[in-house]
C-alpha cells in the first residue's frame, strides 16, 4: 500500500514534466533533431493503444487465451496494408487538409450533414474510451492506496490532461499547424510503456519463474491452461475480432490525428508500415509471461491488476510504482490525443456548419475559444462516465462498445477509395442503420444486464452463445449497415459536386476536374472577397500562405493561376474550419461565373499540375503513359517551331520553349493566361489571325523595339478529343526575308549592269566619233586654241571611254563561267578599275586609295572575278574609314608561299569575336540594311577558286587599329 499523498505527488510531477518536456519539444532545435524523424513518429502511433494494452489485455489473456492479441494484430495488419488504405488517405488528407475521419468523409460526400453524424458516432465510440482511460488512473490508483478519496485524484488527472491538451494542442491555431509538443509527448509516453512493458515481462520470467525453463516446467502442469490457448487458435472469433480491431483503428479519431494529421512526411509512413507492427509485436509478447506469474503466485486479485502486481510479488515498490507510471502514461497519451482530434471534429462538423463565423469576430481567437471549450466539455462528459459502472476496472463491454462503434465506418471509408458512385444519402441511411442496431444489439445489454429482455431473444432467434453473440451482434450491425448503403446509393441519384469529390478520391482515376471561369481576375479582389466573410487579417494571412505554397507573386493574375489559388484557399480554410464550412466559404466568396461555364470540357492544366504533383509513383501500364505524356511533351518543347494551344476563351494551355525563345516571353509567365493579355505586338498578332478563317499567314512583319522581324503562322484544329481548342504553330522567316531581298537586290544590280553594258555601247559609237573629229580637228588648223581644245577632247574622250570600260567589266563580273580559260590578269589594272569604280559613288575614293601594285604584276585567272574581289574588299574598307583622314593602300610582296596582295586601311578595326565569322554567308557587323554579309563570303570563294587563300589580322602587327586583308595567290609555274 501507498500514501495517497505519495501518488498525488507523483501524478503531479509527472502532468509538471509533461508540460515542461512539451514546451521543450517546440523549441527549433529540439524540433529538428527529434519531431521531423519516421522513429518520433512511429512512437507517437503507439499512443493509440491506451492503458487497455497494459492492463485489460491481461483480464482478455486469463479468459480467451491467445484472441487478446487480435487488438494487437489487427492494427499491426491495418500498417502492414497501408499502400491500400492509409497511403492513398495520407495523400487526401495531406492535399485538401483534412484532419479527421469527418473531415474525409464530408469531403467525399459533400454534405454537413454526413459530416455531423459521423462525428456523432464517433462521440459514442470515444466516450466510453475515454472514461475507461480516467477508470485505469482510478482504479489503478485506489488499488495501491487502499482509499477509495482516489476519485478525486482521478478528478485532478483528468483537469490536468485537459490543461495539457489545451496547452499543447490549441495555441499555435492555423490550417497546416502541426503540434509538435503534444506528438513528442506522445512518443516518450509510448516509449516509457513499451519499456516498462518489457521490463515487467523480463522480470516475471526471471524473477518468478527464474528462468524460461522454469516457465514451461509450470506450463506442462497446467494443461487447462494449454487447451485453452490451443483452442483460442482455431476460433473464429479471433479472426473476426482482428477484422474488427483492424477497422477500428482505422476510424478511430486519435489514430486518424496521429497518422494524417501529424505527419509531417509521407515517406514516415512506409517506415511505420514495418515499424508499428513490430512496436505491437514487442508490446504484446510480456502479456502472458506477466498473467502467468500472477497466477503462479497464487494471487487472489484480477488479472487487470496483474501489472501491477509483479513488483509486489518481487516486493519491489518502485517496480509498481514504474508500472503505476506507465499504465498512467498509456491513459494520458491516448486522451490527450483523443480530445485534441474529437474537439476539432465537434467544432468543424456540429457547430461551424450551423453557426458559421462572423468578421465582426477575431477568428483565430473565435476558434481557440470553441476548441478549448470543447475540450472541457468532453473531459467533463469522460469523468461522468467514469463515475458510472461504465468505468469499472476490466469493463471489456464499454471497451467493445466502443470499438464496434467505429466498425461501423468500415464501409464509408473503403467507398471513399473505391466506390465512386456512393453517395451522401447512402452514406447516412447506411450509418443510421448500423448505429440503431449497434446501440440495440450492443449498448442495450451494458444498460441492462438482459437488455430490457432483448438479449434473449435475439439469443434465441439466432441460436447464439452468450460468448459468440457480441462478435455477430457487430458482424450483423456492419452487414444491414452496408446493405442499406449500398442499396440508397444505387437507387439515388449523385450530384455533381460529390461525381467530383469521388474522381479526386477514387484510387483508379486521377481527378478529372471541369474547367470553369472565375468571376475575379486579380488576387485583391481574392482578398478583398474572402475578407468579407471572415475578416481582413485573416484573409491577408491565407492568400499570402496560399501564394507561398503555390509559389506565386499577389501580382499573379492568369486565369489557371487563379483557379488553382482557389483550390489553395479552399484545402487550407478545411484545416480550420472543416471541408464542408471551407467549401461554403469559397463557394460563396469566390464563386465560379456560371455564364462562362464549360461543361464537359476538362481543365488541362490542372490535370497537368495534377500528373506532376502526384503523391503515389505510377507502375505498370500508368507508367507506362505517364512516360509517353511526357515523351510527347518533351518532344512539342524541342521543336524548332514555336507551339502554343489555347482553348475557346483564348486561355493558354501551352507555349514551348521555341515559342519563348521567339517572343520573350517565358512559359511560366504565360501558361494559364488569355492570350488578349500578352505584350504587344504578340497579342495583336495572334488575336488577329486566330480571328481570322485563314489557316496560314506567310510572313507577317512584327516591329519589336527598333528591330523588324517576320513571322508564319499555321492554325490547326483538335478535331477529336477537345475540337474547341486550337494550335498556332510560328516560325521565324526573317533570314528568309532578308535572303530573298537581297536576292532582290542582287537582282536589281544586274539588271542595272546589264544596262550599263548597252548604255555603254551606245555611249561608245559617239565617243569614238567625237574622238574622230577632234582628231581631225587637230590636224586641220594649226592654230593654238583650236590644238588645245582638240587636246581637251580627246583627253575627255579617253577619260569617258576608261568610265565606259569599267561599266563594261563591273557588268560582266559575276558572269564566270567554269568552262572560261583563264587568262593573264594584270593585277595592277583589275585594282586601277576597281577604284574608278568605286569613284564613281564616292568622289573621295580615288584620293583615299592608294595603288602600289606593281603596274607589271599578273596572275592566271578571271578577270572579272578578280575586279569583283578589288571592289568587295575595298567597298568593305570605304564602308569604315574616316572621310578626312582615311587611308586605303593596296601593295604586293613576296611570300613564301606565292605572291601576297595586302590591302590595309586605318579604319578601327573588325571587333575580335567576329574575326573567325566575317567569312560565313549573311554574317555582318553592319547595321540592319546596310549590309548582307554576302561581299566576304563571295571574296573567299574566288580567292579559292583560284588556288588562294586569304587571311585577316586586325589590328595588323605592330599597329594599334586598322585592318589587313592578305590575299596569297600560288606562284605561277
Amino acid at each position: 500500500m501507498f500514501e495517497l499523498q505519495t501518488i498525488l505527488l507523483l501524478l503531479l510531477a509527472w502532468l509538471t514534466g509533461l508540460y515542461l518536456f512539451g514546451r521543450l519539444a517546440e523549441k527549433p532545435a529540439f524540433f529538428k533533431r527529434f519531431y521531423d524523424n519516421p522513429l518520433s513518429y512511429t512512437l507517437s502511433l503507439g499512443g493509440y493503444s491506451g492503458a487497455w494494452a497494459m492492463l485489460g489485455s491481461m483480464s482478455a489473456a486469463q479468459s480467451d487465451g491467445y484472441t487478446f492479441l487480435s487488438y494487437f494484430f489487427g492494427t499491426a495488419i491495418l500498417f502492414v496494408f497501408a499502400p491500400l488504405l492509409l497511403q492513398p488517405i495520407l495523400n487526401l488528407s495531406r492535399t485538401h487538409r483534412l484532419g479527421s475521419l469527418a473531415d474525409l468523409l464530408s469531403f467525399r460526400f459533400n454534405s454537413k450533414w454526413a459530416g455531423a453524424l459521423v462525428t456523432l458516432g464517433t462521440l459514442a465510440s470515444v466516450m466510453p474510451l475515454l472514461a475507461l482511460q480516467i477508470s485505469a488512473v482510478s482504479h489503478t490508483t485506489v488499488f495501491l492506496t487502499g482509499r477509495p478519496a482516489a476519485i478525486w485524484l482521478s478528478a485532478i488527472f483528468s483537469i490536468g490532461i485537459a490543461l495539457l491538451t489545451i496547452r499543447l494542442g490549441s495555441t499555435h491555431f492555423n490550417a497546416s499547424a502541426r503540434h509538435k509538443g503534444l506528438v513528442i509527448t506522445v512518443a516518450l509516453q509510448s516509449l516509457l510503456k513499451l519499456f516498462v512493458m518489457l521490463l515487467l515481462g523480463g522480470v516475471a520470467i526471471f524473477g518468478v519463474f527464474s528462468s524460461p525453463a522454469g516457465l514451461e516446467t509450470w506450463l506442462n502442469l497446467q494443461p487447462a491452461k494449454l487447451n485453452l490457448l490451443n483452442d483460442s487458435l482455431v476460433s473464429s472469433n479471433s479472426r473476426t475480432l482482428m477484422l474488427i480491431f483492424s477497422a477500428a483503428a482505422l476510424a478511430m479519431p486519435h489514430m486518424y490525428h496521429l497518422a494524417m494529421t501529424e505527419n509531417r512526411r509521407a515517406e514516415h509512413l512506409r517506415t511505420a508500415a514495418w515499424a508499428l507492427p513490430l512496436y505491437l509485436l514487442l508490446f504484446s509478447l510480456p502479456v502472458l509471461p506477466i498473467l502467468w506469474a500472477g497466477e503462479a503466485s497464487g494471487l487472489q486479485q484480477p488479472a487487470y491488476f496483474f501489472t501491477l502486481l509483479i513488483g509486489v510479488i518481487i516486493d519491489s515498490p518502485a517496480l509498481t510504482l514504474l508500472a503505476w507510471l506507465a499504465i498512467m502514461a498509456a491513459a494520458s497519451a491516448c486522451m490527450m490525443v483523443i480530445l485534441l482530434s474529437v474537439a476539432s471534429m465537434c467544432i468543424n462538423h456540429l457547430v461551424l456548419p450551423f453557426f458559421p463565423p462572423v468578421t465582426k469576430l477575431n477568428v483565430f481567437s473565435w476558434l481557440r475559444f470553441l476548441r478549448n471549450t470543447a475540450i472541457a466539455l468532453l473531459t467533463v462528459a469522460a469523468f461522468a462516465l467514469h463515475i458510472t459502472s461504465l468505468g469499472k476496472p476490466g469493463n471489456d463491454h464499454a471497451a467493445f462498445a466502443a470499438v464496434t462503434a467505429a466498425f461501423q465506418f468500415l464501409p464509408a471509408i473503403l467507398s471513399v477509395l473505391y466506390w465512386p458512385k456512393a453517395n451522401h444519402k447512402g452514406l447516412i441511411a447506411g450509418l443510421l442503420t448500423g448505429f440503431t442496431l449497434w446501440f440495440i444489439t450492443i449498448v442495450m445489454p451494458l444498460l441492462s444486464d438482459n437488455a430490457f429482455g432483448l438479449q434473449s431473444i435475439l439469443l434465441g432467434l439466432l441460436n447464439l452463445s452468450d460468448g459468440s453473440y457480441p462478435i455477430m451482434a457487430a458482424i450483423a450491425s456492419l452487414g444491414f449497415n452496408m446493405l442499406a448503403f449500398g442499396a440508397v446509393s444505387l437507387l439515388t441519384e449523385t450530384s455533381d459536386e460529390e461525381r467530383n469529390a469521388a474522381e479526386i478520391c477514387s484510387q483508379d482515376d486521377l481527378n478529372i476536374p471541369s474547367r470553369q471561369q472565375l468571376r475575379f481576375n486579380s488576387i485583391a479582389e481574392f482578398s478583398s472577397q474572402l475578407g468579407q466573410a471572415v475578416g481582413h487579417k485573416m484573409a491577408q494571412r491565407e492568400m499570402q500562405k496560399a501564394l507561398d505554397s503555390l509559389g506565386m507573386t499577389k501580382q499573379e493574375s492568369r486565369p489557371f493561376a487563379l483557379r488553382l489559388l482557389r483550390r489553395q484557399l479552399e484545402a487550407n480554410l478545411s484545416g480550420l474550419f472543416g471541408p464542408t464550412v471551407a467549401r461554403q466559404l469559397i463557394n460563396r466568396c469566390l464563386p465560379y461565373s456560371h455564364d462562362k461555364a464549360f461543361p464537359g470540357v476538362r481543365d488541362i492544366q490542372l490535370i497537368e499540375h495534377r500528373l506532376e504533383h502526384y503523391q503515389l509513383p505510377f507502375s505498370g501500364i500508368t507508367k507506362e503513359l505517364d512516360n509517353l505524356r511526357r515523351y510527347h511533351r518533351s518532344t512539342l518543347e524541342q521543336l524548332p517551331i514555336g507551339v502554343c494551344t489555347i482553348n475557346s476563351d483564348m486561355e493558354i494551355l501551352m507555349w514551348n520553349q521555341t515559342m519563348a525563345d521567339l517572343t520573350g516571353i517565358d512559359e511560366h509567365d504565360v501558361v494559364g493566361s488569355n492570350i488578349r493579355y500578352l505584350s504587344r505586338p504578340w497579342a495583336d498578332l495572334f488575336t488577329r489571325f486566330i480571328a481570322s478563317d485563314e489557316s496560314h499567314a506567310h510572313n507577317r512583319l512584327v516591329e519589336t523595339g527598333s528591330e523588324k522581324r517576320w513571322f508564319t503562322l499555321h492554325k490547326a484544329e483538335q478535331q477529336q478529343h477537345n475540337p474547341d481548342n486550337q494550335t498556332i504553330l510560328v516560325e521565324e522567316t526573317t533570314t528568309l526575308m532578308q535572303l530573298e531581298q537581297e536576292l532582290l537586290h542582287n537582282e536589281r544590280l544586274a539588271s542595272i549592269g546589264r544596262l550599263a553594258a548597252g548604255v555603254a555601247h551606245e555611249i561608245g559609237n559617239p565617243v569614238t566619233g567625237i574622238a574622230c573629229l577632234a582628231q581631225n580637228l587637230k590636224y586641220d588648223s594649226d592654230e593654238p586654241e583650236i590644238q588645245y581644245a582638240a587636246r581637251d577632247i580627246l583627253t575627255q574622250t579617253q577619260r569617258i571611254n576608261r568610265i565606259v570600260q569599267s561599266l563594261v567589266n563591273f557588268a560582266h563580273a559575276g558572269s564566270h563561267r567554269l568552262d572560261l580559260v583563264p587568262e593573264t590578269v594584270n593585277l595592277y589594272h583589275c585594282a586601277d578599275d576597281a577604284i574608278h569604280l568605286l569613284s564613281l559613288n564616292n568622289k573621295a575614293a580615288r584620293q583615299q586609295i592608294e595603288n602600289r601594285l606593281d603596274r607589271q604584276l599578273t596572275l592566271q585567272g578571271d578577270t572579272q572575278l578578280i575586279l569583283q574581289m578589288f571592289l568587295n574588299l575595298l567597298k568593305n574598307a570605304l564602308d569604315v574609314i574616316d572621310d578626312d583622314n582615311g587611308h586605303i593602300m593596296i601593295s604586293n610582296r613576296q611570300a613564301p608561299q606565292g605572291l601576297a596582295i595586302d590591302i590595309d586601311d586605318n579604319g578601327p578595326g573588325i571587333p575580335a569575336e567576329a574575326l573567325q565569322h566575317i567569312f560565313e554567308p549573311f554574317f555582318t557587323t553592319k547595321d540592319p540594311g546596310q549590309g548582307t554579309g554576302l561581299g566576304l563570303s563571295l571574296v573567299y570563294g574566288i580567292v579559292e577558286e583560284h588556288g588562294g587563300h586569304i587571311d585577316v589580322s586586325s589590328p595588323p602587327a605592330g599597329q594599334a587599329h586598322g585592318t589587313r586583308f592578305s590575299i596569297i595567290f600560288p606562284a605561277d609555274d
